[in-house]
């Protein structure tokens, strides 16, 4: 056989090489593959290990909330959780909880109706998000929240009552947020964008002349639209001009001298307005002393709608401050005077800042200005006695106020009555409960003066004539260390 040449000794090596290549390559082709199927494993073992550690914690912070249901963070940390998780329910339960004992932020209320609202797409039934955002609304005023709301019940505008529940909301959401500088704007435009998606559906075809019937629903969807602008334009709202330049653009015969005397009014306000909207915009959250100064210029400027709006918009990001609740429902309580408005910005004051004792004073005496039956005045009492107040003093204080009421309630031209009975009795709980509850608490009575028990024994001997029960109470006053003080006996000596 002949030696091959020096070509094909050349192309014999090659090919040697190339399937020593390739062998190669499928090692560590097999290689990787065994690598892969090991990375697999070990990611889903990191993923099981880190399932077992959310548990522990979701089971953890569960149990600390069986223990103390007040705590706000471990709310926040157990939702968060849970919404990572995907644990539905769960979630669900825990918003549920948590909402009841305390006020939603924004963010948390958006996150839980938008979570409800993909889990009823396929159900017929919108009234549980209906019912949700009714509560959402409540706790404080969230231009975002209202718009949510509004273009979620358009969703339903085909069922039957749809356009006009639409409608209602809207109208809720501008009397609401309407007045909103920086946000209201956004609201109005969806409302008119919404009555012009109303507008398409009963204008007639090209070329056809409307019945008079299809003429007067055109007329009159028209006029919403033209009284949309026209409201709008009243308010004081970031760039109206260009709200202005539409309506100019829409309306047919130009826009009515009335309507332009109200926009270079709103528009004088703006200017007014707009120092303090330009130091709420460079500011740094919670932007409080900036919101001070812009609630008290609302205040001198006296237009009621606005005082409102600039004490809500400051809440929404100071609801912890109780100050600034003491100065919102003083202005209520003396200048509005409005029932629902005045209670339900009481209890909102107590629900975001529940260890405040003068916050639960203020509303039990708003109960009965406002005439609420005995009954709600006597269970937010109840609810202040668990609120956690910080100092022993908070507890006395809190029980002279019911007791107060109590008292007023009472007929004394009667010798008896069912009344009468029952401020006793809240007496000598309110003694019993500053014993036992308060001094193991804090480790002292908060009435070394025992003031509740001279206003009983006062009770007793001008109201009551009942000069026995007078005196006993004040032999237990002195013998509970007050007997070296002057002024102690003076008074003892005064109802004599």
């Amino acid at each position: 056989m002949a030696a091959p040449s020096d070509e094909e000794q050349t192309q014999l090596q090659d090919m040697e090489e190339e399937e020593a290549g390739m062998e190669e390559r499928e090692m560590e082709s097999d290689e990787e593959e065994g690598m892969g199927v090991e990375n697999s494993e070990d990611e889903e073992d990191d993923s099981s290990e880190d399932d077992k550690e959310n548990e522990a914690e979701i089971q953890r912070l569960e149990e600390q909330l069986s223990i103390n249901a007040f705590d706000y963070n471990c709310h926040v940390d157990l939702i968060k959780l849970l919404k990572q998780e995907g644990e539905l329910c769960r979630l669900r339960k825990a918003r549920q909880k948590m909402s009841e004992l305390f006020p939603l932020t924004e963010e948390i209320w958006l996150d839980w109706l938008k979570d409800e609202i993909r889990l009823t797409e396929e159900d017929s039934n919108r009234e549980k998000v209906y019912e949700l955002f009714e509560r959402a609304v409540k706790d404080y005023i969230c231009p975002d929240i209202w718009l949510e709301y509004a273009q979620y019940s358009i969703g339903g505008m085909g069922s039957p009552g749809g356009i006009d529940k639409v409608r209602s909301i809207f109208e809720r959401a501008v009397t609401a947020v309407g007045l909103h500088m920086t946000k209201g704007q956004t609201l109005w435009e969806a409302y008119r964008e919404f009555e012009n998606a109303v507008l398409s559906t009963v204008q007639p075809p090209p070329g056809r002349i409307p019945s008079r019937e299809e003429q007067e629903l055109l007329s009159a969807q028209l006029e919403r639209i033209h009284t949309l602008f026209r409201r709008q334009l009243a308010v004081p709202l970031m760039d109206m001009e260009t709200t202005y330049a539409e309506y100019e653009e829409w309306s047919e015969n130009g826009v009515p001298e009335t309507v332009i005397h109200l926009y270079r009014k709103a528009s004088q306000q703006n200017q007014k307005c707009k120092s303090h909207e330009e130091a709420l915009l460079g500011a740094e959250p919670p932007k409080l002393a900036e919101y001070q100064a812009y609630i008290d210029f609302e205040l001198k400027e006296g237009d009621p709608p606005r005082i409102q709006i600039m004490f809500e918009r400051a809440l929404a990001e100071n609801c912890l401050v109780p100050d600034m609740w003491t100065k919102y429902t003083t202005y209520l309580d003396r200048q509005l005077k409005i029932k629902d408005l005045v209670l339900s910005t009481h209890e909102r004051a107590v629900r975001n800042c529940p260890w405040t004792m003068s916050l639960w004073k203020s509303y039990l005496q708003a109960l009965e200005r406002h005439g609420a039956d005995h009954q709600s005045v006597s269970d937010v009492f109840e609810k202040a006695l668990n609120a956690g107040f910080i100092q022993a003093t908070d507890y006395v204080e809190i029980w002279q106020a019911y007791l107060d009421y109590l008292r007023r309630r009472v007929d004394f031209s009667k010798e008896s009555s069912k009344e009468l009975e029952e401020l006793r009795t809240a007496f000598s709980r309110s003694l019993d409960y500053l014993k036992q509850d308060v001094e193991q608490r804090f480790g002292e009575s908060g009435d070394p003066s025992c003031a509740i028990m001279q206003i009983w024994a006062r009770i007793e001997a001008h109201h009551c004539k009942n000069m026995q029960k007078a005196r006993e109470l004040w032999d237990t006053i002195m013998t509970k260390g007050n007997a070296k003080y002057a002024n102690m006996w003076l008074e003892y000596y005064s109802l004599e």
